[in-house]
């Protein structure tokens, strides 16, 4: 059973995403950072990531919709797994591709011992879509005066790329390493060492929404 709590202009479903997520209508945008694979239970006893997450996600409904979803390294027996080629598999066999792949610069890696590594201080965001759309351009260019620059054609020439006419552009898409500090409390008492900061989420959502778009985190 689900139920639904309004906070707002907000909608929390309250239920299982496998349940929910088919029943929404179409959405432009899923912006999330589920569990990093299968690294805890939850307090459920059994959590089966790949049944969750993926099977989650890849019922989304919406042949535009744009999917961004957020995941970090682990580390096991000495090797990096890479716990989201399931999900890549799973969600191109439903008829997502996975269209981008992006950083999450998080600007200073943390205090501690890393077993031999360097300190960690990225992490991924997957896109997938069927289809895409526009990306809204919302940097401002260095300066507000940077050329648009040249563009190499296919016999070897080169010739200035303008910007509708201009030979500038006062704003650009951002980057594909998105530069985000992580927020973290400290301590026992913390509500959550991890939080997904608001300035992170919104620099995955302003690039491919529009204003009233329906945005959902599952």
């Amino acid at each position: 059973m689900s139920r639904i709590e309004r906070i707002g202009p907000h909608v929390l479903h309250l239920g299982d995403c496998r349940d929910i997520l088919p029943t929404l209508a179409p959405v432009a945008a899923v912006v999330t950072s589920p569990p990093y694979g299968q690294q805890r239970d939850y307090g459920l006893g059994t959590f089966d990531w790949r049944a969750v997450v993926s099977g989650g996600l890849s019922g989304v409904v919406g042949c535009e919709t744009q999917m961004l979803i957020n995941l970090g390294l682990i580390h096991r027996d000495g090797r990096v797994i890479r716990y989201w080629d399931t999900l890549i598999a799973d969600m191109e066999e439903k008829g997502w591709r996975l269209f981008g792949w992006y950083v999450w610069d998080q600007m200073s890696g943390m205090a501690g011992d890393w077993n031999g590594r360097l300190a960690p201080s990225f992490e991924f965001v997957f896109h997938f879509n069927k289809v895409s759309r526009h990306v809204n351009k919302t940097k401002p260019t260095l300066g507000g005066r940077q050329h648009s620059g040249n563009i190499r054609s296919q016999d070897g020439t080169s010739k200035s790329k303008s910007h509708n006419g201009r030979e500038v552009q006062p704003s650009k898409i951002p980057d594909n390493v998105i530069r985000c500090v992580r927020e973290t409390e400290p301590g026992p008492n913390a509500v959550h060492p991890a939080r997904f900061p608001i300035r992170f989420a919104l620099e995955l959502v302003e690039p491919f929404t529009s204003h009233g778009d329906v945005v959902v985190d599952p």
